[in-house]
């Protein structure tokens, strides 16, 4: 038989060796840190790999990526990466999916729940905070890492207390656990990107002056090496495998290296009062529906659940408009945060005018949906399903059950039912 991982266990602790194969990564960013690092994954005998990008192939990437070839140009990320690590793969069975799309938008949180860790990849402010909320929020364990120059950097947020659950109900104080899956973490995340990054939004400076976002045509390219990206990536997944041996030594810090110096310098975060995200300590509830439930469907099962009456809270979406040159109905069918600026005229009003912001002639009307649903909203919205309001497929919403006397606050994960 073939020995593909005989160096590796020479290091590692026997249960690790198990627990390996069955742990479940979260990946989101496949670019040239996220390709090395994805790679390395595999070639440590991971099985269950899940991938997330939004973006596609350019010729660029090719010469600071390891998984994308000259054929791939225009393709996936997350499907070309995903291929390419299927075939890679050295264990049995791999289980490596790509999915296409954007991880705040297009896919439901649940993923966040089905992952035993989180490794983001990512370069905008506001998507880094979204995957850091969540994993606080699911109290996900995550990493993040990232290139520019010849400076990298990676951090690893997880509970500082140490005390899991392994399946069989046995508490342990570190890993690795003796049954070779991964074990819940029983304390939460005190310490998270935010305390790096800052709080609130990060949209905000790419919006205009009616909300919506503006496309930045000037937006730069990271400058990068081939061996940085590749040096956080190793990074990272060093510090990964020192974990699940018991054995990781910068938990809640970041680990900076400065290339033109060679020097490193590792930072230590305390929890900060302003993060509220910590603060909401509120429970995550599943709740099974069907394709064909309306929000008044999913209210009424809520209620019937957990009594009093719930205020659901959703993204604002807006599914038809009217142009603001020529007053014609324009489709939109998106969630408000993710329209376009130059989308308040139609295609005619943009091709007719090279200067149509100017010719701003109605006033801009958007069908857009409530904020929070209860029993009473409208009955047009009600009768809408959540896929119909751009809430995608087992996502989790925040929920408040008015009651007699207080205010229950939950969030309920919209499972889809099996079968």
């Amino acid at each position: 038989m073939n020995d593909y991982f005989a160096r590796q266990r020479l290091l590692l602790l026997p249960e690790v060796g198990r627990m390996i194969p069955n742990l479940k990564i979260l990946f989101v960013g496949v670019g040239a840190a996220g390709n090395e690092n994805a790679k390395d994954l595999v070639l440590q005998g991971l099985r269950y790999i899940t991938l997330v990008d939004f973006d596609f192939v350019e010729d660029s990437n090719l010469s600071r990526t390891v998984l994308f070839r000259k054929e791939d140009i225009g393709k996936s990320k997350a499907l070309a990466a995903a291929a390419r690590l299927m075939e890679m793969a050295l264990v049995d069975d791999p289980h490596i999916v790509g999915l296409h799309g954007n991880i705040m938008t297009d896919f439901g949180k649940g993923l966040f729940l089905d992952h035993d860790i989180v490794i983001s990849c990512v370069d905008t402010l506001e998507c880094r905070a979204f995957i850091s909320d969540w994993c606080v929020r699911t109290n996900t364990p995550f990493f993040e890492l990232g290139a520019e120059g010849f400076n990298v950097n990676i951090a690893f947020y997880a509970p500082a207390d140490g005390y899991q659950q392994v399946s069989d109900g046995k508490v342990i104080d570190k890993l690795p656990s003796s049954d070779g899956l991964f074990p819940k973490p029983l304390h939460p995340l005190t310490v998270c990107l935010r305390e790096e990054i800052g709080q609130g939004d990060f949209d905000g400076q790419r919006n205009s002056c009616f909300g919506f976002k503006v496309k930045d045509e000037t937006l730069a390219k990271i400058p990068t090496i081939q061996s940085s990206s590749a040096l956080a990536a190793s990074l990272l997944s060093v510090e990964l495998i020192k974990y699940l041996n018991g054995m990781d030594t910068i938990r809640n810090k970041v680990l900076y290296y400065y290339g033109l110096r060679h020097e490193t310098l590792c930072c230590s975060y305390t929890p900060s009062k302003d993060c509220t995200i910590h603060q909401e300590h509120i429970p995550i509830c599943t709740l099974e529906v069907m394709s064909e439930d309306t929000m008044g469907d999913i209210l009424s099962k809520i209620r019937r659940r957990w009594g009093g009456e719930p205020h659901m809270q959703v993204p604002p979406f807006v599914s038809s408009g009217h142009c603001a040159g020529c007053g014609k109905e324009i489709q939109v069918n998106k969630r408000v945060s993710e329209i376009y600026d130059d989308e308040r005229w139609c295609d005619e009003c943009r091709s007719r005018y090279e200067d149509y912001a100017q010719h701003q002639n109605y006033a801009c009307q958007w069908d857009r949906t409530p904020a929070e649903f209860t029993m009473f909203t409208e009955q047009r919205f009600l009768q809408m399903r959540p896929q119909d309001i751009g809430i995608p497929q087992d996502d989790i919403m925040k929920v408040s059950i008015d009651k007699d006397d207080c205010i229950e606050q939950l969030f309920v994960r919209l499972k889809p039912a099996l079968g």
